[in-house]
């Protein structure tokens, strides 16, 4: 109980990370972005979304607040924060400097508060179920099609930034179903990066390249695939190609066996105990195979061909 406190606590509230890091990121109040996860994770609203006695409250006896459980999301108060930032720009432009102190923020809350509770928190919510039922219908009709799609556009996702939009419809499954089938394919996309990086360390030509392909491989196990990305697969494209088969075939592998997690974890090597149970065959046999033919065909469109 007290390990699973240590790993579970974090995304048990992980709306007030989201909210904390969006509102650095849009450079409003972090203090208010927490204060509106507060409101989405207050007991009265977690407590009857648990007992699943009624469906709304009625503000004001009568505007619904529908009563859901906002653990572990991440879509809902993302959405909130945008709002609130907006929000909170308005407030504090009409409200006189000698009253900003006690009345921006109260507005604020006021304002982005309810309209969480009663349009963006909800919206946010059938979202994330939305494009979790996409995701799992695509893969009940066919796991292998779904692992070849999710193994293409991984690499590529995170190459833009968008990798991490994977992550919400990975913790709606968590929180809905109990486990997840994406989270092996992330890391199965970065051990095909790893892979290809370390096919391209026999082209590096000088002792500083190999270092820096070396540092990028041993980053990439330990879960941070940017330096990989960025510093080796960006300069030899034919690598990143290679990347993308790798992930390709290992995230098809693993589906095809329905390797799963049953909590969210870090893409990593330090993530490997997770895995251990029914499915932790399939899954080293997956993680085996993308490095094989990631490394493999990288040394060779890289290595081989450019010497031919």
């Amino acid at each position: 109980m007290i390990i699973d406190m240590l790993a579970s606590g974090v995304f048990n509230f992980l709306p007030f990370l989201v909210a904390a890091s969006e509102a650095k990121k849009l450079k409003t109040n972090q203090y208010l972005a927490i204060a509106l996860a507060t409101v989405i994770m207050y007991p009265t609203m977690v407590n009857a979304a648990a007992a699943g006695e009624i469906s709304n409250f009625y503000l004001f006896g009568m505007i619904p607040v529908p009563v859901f459980n906002y653990s572990s999301s991440v879509i809902p108060i993302f959405f909130g924060v945008l709002l609130m930032s907006y929000v909170h720009r308005w407030v504090d432009r009409i409200i006189p400097s000698a009253a900003k102190t006690v009345i921006v923020p109260t507005l604020t809350l006021f304002i982005s508060g309810i309209l969480t509770l009663t349009v963006v928190g909800p919206i946010g919510i059938y979202l994330g179920r939305g494009l979790a039922s996409v995701v799992n219908t695509v893969y009940d009709i066919s796991p292998v099609l779904c692992g070849v799609f999710f193994g293409a556009i991984r690499p590529v996702s995170i190459l833009v930034g968008m990798h991490h939009a994977m992550t919400p419809i990975a913790m709606e499954n968590f929180a809905s179903q109990g486990w997840d089938m994406l989270m092996p394919m992330m890391f199965v996309a970065n051990l095909s990066i790893v892979g290809a990086a370390a096919g391209c360390y026999f082209k590096a030509n000088s002792k500083s390249e190999k270092t820096v392909i070396g540092g990028a491989v041993l980053s990439g196990f330990l879960g941070i695939t940017e330096p990989a990305l960025f510093g080796v697969l960006t300069k030899y494209k034919m690598a990143f190609v290679a990347a993308t088969v790798g992930s390709v075939v290992g995230s098809a592998f693993i589906s095809f066996f329905g390797v799963r997690l049953y909590g969210y974890i870090t893409s990593s090597v330090f993530s490997i105990p997770a895995y251990i149970g029914p499915y932790f065959p399939f899954a080293v046999l997956g993680w085996i195979i993308t490095l094989a033919v990631s490394f493999s065909l990288s040394y060779l469109l890289v290595v081989k061909m450019n010497r031919s």
